[in-house]
């Protein structure tokens, strides 16, 4: 693809005129964060009729924000990509609006149905989970101590608790290797259908490796009678192993 690509992202209840400059920014940080690859996609303009603002993507990442733009609201979206279009979304409905993104004079790529998303009844559940992450903070006096543990997307959980134990324990890896924390959480899904964490006690954990994947795969295929250079397409023998 040589040629740069042209969005536009249309709010329905907004006018150039009208869209406050500190909306305009708040919607397009969220926007930057939908499209990732940040260094390639560029705001031009906010053109008339309903407030467009314009992004301008550049050839070379073209191709790869087109893919992740096709997958957002599905399981298989960078989750950085979901929790824009969610934000977005409840953005919208603070501005009682709706948006699409669509390619210039081409289809529609996302819909935003904003104000017009029915909301959902309040949910909150208490289940054993799991959460990955770097600590990044450990405090406080009590028997049950605070800890901040920060994942991979960058979401920070402030809410989690655990005993002094293991506290020290977690405080040795303090901002080093990521580690998998287990226990019991409570979860409060919103009425914009977010799922968002209260509390979270720590029971046990273990260390994770922060070897890179490509690493590990490399260390798979050095394996005698692994057969897996053989196989001429891996994914699908691991599919059929699956079942599916």
């Amino acid at each position: 693809m040589s040629e740069h690509i042209h969005y536009d992202f249309r709010i329905d209840a907004w006018k150039p005129e009208t869209l406050p400059v500190a909306r305009l920014a708040d919607y397009l940080a969220e926007l930057a964060k939908l499209f990732g690859h940040k260094k390639y996609v560029h705001f031009i303009k906010v053109r008339k009729g309903s407030a467009i603002p314009e992004l301008l993507v550049d050839p070379v990442a073209a191709p790869k924000i087109a893919a992740r733009l096709r997958l957002v609201g599905s399981p298989d979206a960078a989750l950085e990509a979901n929790k824009a279009q969610q934000e977005i979304n409840k953005m919208l409905r603070e501005d009682n609006a709706t948006a699409t993104l669509r390619v210039r004079h081409g289809d529609v790529v996302i819909a935003f149905p904003g104000c017009k998303m029915p909301l959902a009844e309040e949910v909150v559940i208490h289940e054993q989970g799991e959460i990955d992450g770097i600590v990044i903070r450990v405090g406080g006096k009590d028997d049950s101590v605070p800890i901040w543990l920060e994942s991979e997307d960058g979401t920070v959980y402030k809410n989690c608790n655990t005993t002094r134990h293991i506290a020290r324990e977690l405080a040795a890896y303090l901002f080093e290797a990521p580690i998998r924390v287990a226990g019991m959480g409570k979860w409060r899904r919103t009425p914009d259908r977010i799922w968002e964490l209260e509390k979270f006690d720590i029971k046990s954990w273990q260390l994770l490796d922060p070897q890179p994947l490509v690493d590990v795969i490399e260390q798979i295929r050095a394996v005698e009678g692994s057969e897996w250079n053989e196989m001429a397409d891996p994914q699908l023998e691991l599919r059929k192993l699956r079942g599916e």
